[in-house]
């Protein structure tokens, strides 16, 4: 009997698949997990992983938009790399809300893309998976962007993926076709990357010190690039009398008790009357778009993005550097000054307007509040907390205490509904032992609630809080408010969340009412599985005055 042709690649002795190469490179480069769903084009990276078992988990989650997500999570939580594979096509195309989300927050994402054939690539033969042009795509949403033709590209490709990410061009994606990598690499050699970022220019530096020390009204303003800056932030506001701004990813930088630390509603009484505005890492688009500049008002801008400088007003001072390193040398240029002289005259204007937005948010959010009392007394300060577009999730960004970064976790300005659930268990598999929580609204909550299947098998203890009304609140609430009363399309037919949670082997219980919800939080985060906690909600009050002030 003849033997039927072998399928398996034909290599030398020595020779590694375009696979293994890719395979190597991850964990040259310190990925300790792979979120990734198998597919054909994908074969021979599957082959390489199953190799591999021993230095890269791999866990699969029940669609590509949650593996994605979890890439995305991983990455937001750590600062490391969060990487996943998919097939080409419909595969790629269901991860794209989740890496323009990566996009959005500069989050350190690899995405991994499969890629057709590479000879039929461009012809629109039809082929399994095809896109008219999904370079295009994947360049479209990232910010290093590479494609391997032949097996021995792949370890280039991987290392200049690794070196933008580790230099802050994140995120990045590569495409490896199906022959690619199942094809030998001769010769491939898989070093970790190294990281090239542009040191702060010196002249530049000292404008940006000049005019901190001459401010009489400075006021910092600081986003996902300042992640690593507290300790050399929280110098330069007490040196200078300068309040601290975040919002949304820049949360907790300051932990939010600090005296200089202020959320955007202070900000915005600060932003009109600062003379100097310290902008680092951050777009900064928010505060110009909605209050302007005013004549006179100078800004200083850190940034490792120069394309930053060139949106809006150019800055008076831009500094392209990585802000963990600009803003201690900023620190240490201004320490050698006096302590700004009105800095406690600062300092009481700073704490009365906390004081002051502390007082609206219970006034007009009483409920909103309520829940979050619950939930920061039942957490530790290390918990991760996940805020889906939901109601709670809305005021947690602007209203829960927290004491360091990263663990407040949100989409940025992508707004991303849904994203939070697939999302906690990313940011839970980066930190297996602090609590994770994501906190969902029914409408959102559905858009991921298949990965409780992946989170049960996995072993990965995230918990989700499903607050139900049976709508979408927000846009229900806008359409009943300023559309005089035109609802359509926000009506909900939801599952009972604790069975469904319960049919995939998790615990989940009802809890009605902020203490209730305290209780099962400290029940949940006691367990060893995941766990699903129901909170059925009224009606809440509409927060975007106090959470977007214009």
């Amino acid at each position: 009997m003849t033997a039927a042709p072998s399928s398996a690649p034909q290599t030398s002795a020595n020779a590694p698949t375009g696979g293994e190469v890719a395979v190597e490179s991850l964990i040259a480069n310190g990925v300790d997990t792979l979120f990734a769903l198998p597919g054909v084009q994908l074969d021979h990276l599957m082959n390489a992983l199953h190799g591999a078992t021993d230095r890269i988990r791999v866990i699969h989650p029940r669609h590509e938009q949650g593996a994605a997500y979890m890439a995305l999570g991983y990455a937001m939580a750590s600062g490391r790399v969060g990487a996943y594979a998919v097939v080409p096509g419909p595969g790629f195309l269901n991860t794209t809300a989740a890496l323009s989300t990566a996009y959005a927050v500069h989050a350190p994402v690899l995405a991994v893309i499969g890629q057709i054939v590479s000879k039929a690539i461009g012809l629109g033969g039809g082929e399994l998976h095809e896109l008219p042009d999904q370079s295009a795509i994947l360049d479209g949403l990232t910010r290093s962007h590479g494609i391997a033709s032949e097996a021995g590209e792949v370890a280039g490709v991987m290392q200049d993926a690794f070196a933008a990410l580790a230099s802050g061009r994140a995120p990045a994606g590569v495409e490896l076709p199906a022959d690619v990598l199942r094809k030998p690499a001769e010769g491939a050699s898989v070093e970790a990357a190294a990281r090239s970022v542009p040191a702060p220019d010196s002249v530049a530096m000292d404008q940006a010190a000049a005019l901190l020390a001459g401010a009489t009204r400075p006021l910092i303003w600081i986003g996902s690039g300042a992640l690593a800056c507290g300790e050399g932030l929280a110098a330069i506001a007490e040196r200078i009398g300068a309040p601290v701004v975040s919002h949304l990813t820049g949360v907790g930088v300051l932990p939010t008790d600090h005296p200089w630390a202020v959320g955007t509603w202070e900000g915005r009484e600060l932003w009109r009357e600062a003379d100097v505005i310290l902008a680092v890492g951050t777009r900064l688009h928010d505060p110009r778009r909605r209050w302007g500049l005013e004549e006179g008002q100078a800004v200083i801008r850190i940034d490792l993005d120069p394309a930053q400088f060139s949106r809006g007003a150019p800055p008076t001072v831009a500094l392209e550097a990585d802000a963990a390193e600009a803003i201690p040398a900023l620190a240490a240029a201004l320490a050698g000054g006096e302590i700004a002289a009105d800095a406690p005259a600062r300092a009481e204007r700073t704490a009365a307007l906390k004081a002051r937005k502390a007082a609206l948010f219970e006034e007009r959010l009483a409920p909103q509040m309520a829940y979050l009392r619950a939930i920061r007394a039942a957490l530790p300060m290390e918990a991760a907390v996940v805020c889906d577009y939901t109601q709670i999730g809305y005021a947690a960004t602007a209203a829960l205490p927290m004491d360091r970064p990263r663990r407040l976790i949100t989409p940025g300005y992508q707004g991303t509904l849904g994203f939070a659930y697939a999302t906690a268990l990313g940011v839970k598999t980066a930190l297996p032992e602090a609590p994770v929580v994501a906190l969902c609204g029914d409408g959102g909550f559905l858009f991921t609630a298949n990965e409780m299947a992946t989170a049960v098998q996995h072993g990965i203890n995230a918990v989700a809080v499903v607050f139900s009304d049976g709508a979408y609140g927000n846009v229900r609430r806008m359409q009943d408010q300023i559309h005089g009363g035109k609802l359509i399309a926000t009506e909900l037919r939801n599952p009972d969340f604790v069975a469904y949670a319960q049919s995939f082997g998790a615990e989940a219980r009802l809890a009605e009412g902020p203490e209730a919800l305290g209780g099962a939080l400290t029940w949940a985060i006691s367990r060893p599985g995941p766990t699903l906690i129901e909170c059925p909600m009224p009606v809440l009050p509409d927060p975007w005055e106090l959470l977007e002030p214009r």
